[in-house]
């Protein structure tokens, strides 16, 4: 017996996917453990572990931190959060077997070799790279960071501390994208050179220090955010501030507009464009910490000039929409880096002139598409034009027998933050019109578009008898905002053309025609749109469990803890099942996944790794262990001490990071508030 694995990389965490190499279940496998080793381990007891699960196979059960892997994970995807930017690892996914849990060994003659070494990073190509925060924060590694710090503590107090020892939580739950952001600001300064942004929100204290160190170097349109009376003016207070610091230029839009870039070009100190920021992320406290989100940056002059180019428009154009804007921006300019193409498109467009160009894309798409959305807008009737329709409602039409594009071997997955019309029963024919109000259902998940789509209520993303009904499960805190803002769509990651659309675009036809907005499309960068799936899936498997969770809390017979034999295999492993499916689908092999002929090996992203069979495992210092092999297997150090750490699930759930949380509307009766964008 051998096994398949893949390891997947997008600097916040690693992804392991494995199958066994002839399809079959493992005879007497109750799980499975993962030995790591991190070659530059500033703990030496990080150096050699073991990742385990986070239950036991009764409540009695607790780990055992010399060995964690009687702690097996019953499943075939897990995700690593105990790696960190440098670090070089190397993995390999063991058997835990055993005839019942008390007689657990480890099968180090049927664990994988050790994938190659992999440092962790979010450079995915030499000239582009791609960085996510931790902003889900109804996890359990936040409830349990919470625990440490005081009775009731509060979130927004927490991720506004911006001093140790009282920023850890902010510092964590802004992942990679906060020094990210303060690194690139703070190269710019020390080499001269001068930025100019578009930014649609700014309240943090961080951003706001770094903009200010740049002086009158700081080039900012600053736009009035989320329409807040009396004055519809969310940046006021910060707009005072920095009035004679930076060189300051207003876009205060009115109506249903909004100016909802956040892109910074960066130039050097000649004022030349060298490279750009761009993505989903608001300067605030709450985009970088509580909503999920992302940034992007880019190395090439052309598309920074370009960036520029609409840098200028916007500050001509002050706070109003004048007809060259729309002109300007219906045409996109392209740009060849690292052996993809990047086609950049500005809205507001004339007539919606970048979805279509989208739209194509989407229904090219042959093995996958996975996405998050933020407010797409409204799933308009079928009959309707087709440049009126919101991105998600192409891809779902994807699986809509009779449609032009329709092909039902087409993986998808997705999350959708706030309800929109018209998406309760969308399997075949037309849509049936359903309106719900979006403060009860805050979160979509999506497999597919042939079947209803899974409506999770705030019961849902406040699972408050988790520790009750669930034992040692974390009661999961909501926090405040929203919580997918990513807008994210990617198509064919792990195939031959594959393709990653993000940016501040809300991806609708009311983005697309009233909004200042930027949509970055890039095709042909294999490891940037792996790295882009990666968070993705993560995010989804969050939000599938708790729904699950939630769903079963009061049934005495539904999971808790992990099965005692190796019958838990047995869905995961079904020809006809979605696990199977997802399994296949990120080890690469969709047409397989289909009943179809395999494809073509196609060479995988640069973060990507695979890894057959080993006859042993690596040595290991220490502590024994008995193993399957007549050898005895070394044991693993402690116990895996990671930031936010998913738990196990049952045969049909799955789970990841945990939810994040809901934005409240903006529409109070008494309010004239425009909702967050």
């Amino acid at each position: 017996m051998s096994l398949d694995v893949k390891v997947y990389d997008n600097g916040d965490h690693t992804a392991l996917v494995w199958l066994p190499a002839d399809g079959k279940p493992i005879p007497g496998c109750l799980g499975f453990t993962i030995h790591r080793l991190k070659k530059n381990a500033k703990n030496p007891q990080d150096a050699d572990i073991f990742l385990h699960g986070f239950v036991g196979f009764s409540d009695d059960d607790k780990l055992d931190p010399a060995a964690p892997w009687k702690h097996p994970v019953q499943r075939f995807m897990w995700w690593d959060y105990g790696v960190s930017p440098g670090d070089v690892v190397q993995y390999s996914v063991v058997p835990v077997v055993g005839k019942d849990k008390d007689h657990l060994q480890l099968s180090t003659a049927d664990a994988s070799a050790l994938t190659p070494e992999m440092t962790i990073s979010g450079q995915t190509t030499p000239n582009v790279s791609a960085y996510f925060n931790k902003g889900i924060v109804a996890s359990q590694w936040v409830s349990r960071a919470l625990a440490k710090v005081g009775k009731n503590p509060k979130i927004a107090d927490l991720i506004a501390n911006t001093k140790p020892p009282g920023n850890e939580l902010r510092n964590a739950l802004s992942g990679l994208l906060r020094p990210q952001l303060l690194e690139i600001l703070a190269d710019v300064r020390n080499k001269g050179g001068e930025i100019f942004a578009a930014l649609y929100e700014l309240n943090d204290p961080e951003l706001i220090a770094a903009l200010t160190a740049l002086g009158k170097k700081c080039h900012l349109v600053l736009a009035n955010g989320a329409f807040k009376p009396p004055d519809n003016d969310e940046n006021k207070k910060i707009r005072g501030q920095l009035r004679n610091v930076v060189d300051l230029h207003d876009r205060l839009v009115t109506g249903s507009h909004f100016a909802h870039n956040k892109f910074v070009v960066l130039c050097d100190s000649g004022g030349k464009p060298q490279s750009v920021l761009s993505g989903s992320t608001n300067w605030t406290m709450t985009g970088l910490c509580t909503q999920a989100n992302n940034g992007i940056i880019v190395k090439d002059p052309g598309l920074a000039q370009d960036f520029l180019d609409e840098w200028n428009l916007l500050k001509d154009a002050g706070n109003g929409y004048p007809p060259t804007l729309a002109t300007a921006n219906s045409q996109a300019k392209s740009f060849n880096v690292d052996g993809g193409r990047i086609t950049q498109w500005f809205v507001p467009t004339s007539a919606g002139q970048d979805l279509d160009f989208a739209r194509k894309l989407i229904n090219a798409a042959s093995e996958g598409i996975l996405f998050l959305f933020f407010n797409p807008g409204k799933f308009v009737a079928e009959d309707q034009p087709p440049n009126k329709w919101t991105l998600l409602q192409n891809i779902l039409f994807r699986h809509h027998q009779g449609t032009a594009n329709f092909n039902p071997n087409l993986y998808i997955r997705g999350v959708v933050n706030q309800e929109i019309d018209s998406l309760t029963d969308v399997s075949t024919g037309k849509p049936k019109q359903a309106i719900h109000d979006p403060t009860t259902t805050p979160v979509t998940l999506f497999n597919g578009g042939k079947q209803p789509p899974q409506r999770l209520g705030l019961e849902s993303m406040v699972p408050k008898n988790i520790k009750d009904v669930f034992h040692d499960w974390d009661k999961e805190m909501l926090g405040s905002g929203v919580h997918i803002h990513s807008k994210v769509v990617v198509l064919d990651p792990f195939g031959q053309n594959p393709v990653v659309m993000t940016g501040s675009h809300n991806l609708g036809f009311k983005a697309s025609s009233q909004n200042d907005d930027n949509l970055m499309i890039i095709e042909g960068n294999a490891p940037l749109a792996a790295a882009y799936a990666v968070n993705i899936i993560a995010i989804y498997q969050s939000y599938r469990w708790n729904a699950y969770v939630e769903a079963h809390r009061r049934d005495p017979k539904v999971f808790h803890m992990l099965e005692g034999d190796d019958s838990w295999q047995t869905g995961h492993l079904d020809p006809a099942g979605d696990e199977l499916s997802e399994v296949k689908f990120f080890l690469g092999s969709p047409a397989a996944v289909a009943g179809g002929p395999a494809p073509a090996p196609v060479s995988g992203p640069a973060h990507t790794v695979t890894a057959g069979p080993a006859p042993k495992q690596p040595k290991q210092p220490k502590q024994k262990i008995a193993a399957v092999t007549k050898k005895k297997a070394p044991s693993k150090k402690k116990a895996v001490a990671k930031k936010k750490m998913p738990a196990k699930k049952k045969k049909a759930a799955a789970k990841k990071k945990a939810p994040a949380k809901k934005k409240k509307s903006a529409k109070k009766k008494k309010s004239k508030a425009k909702k967050k964008r």
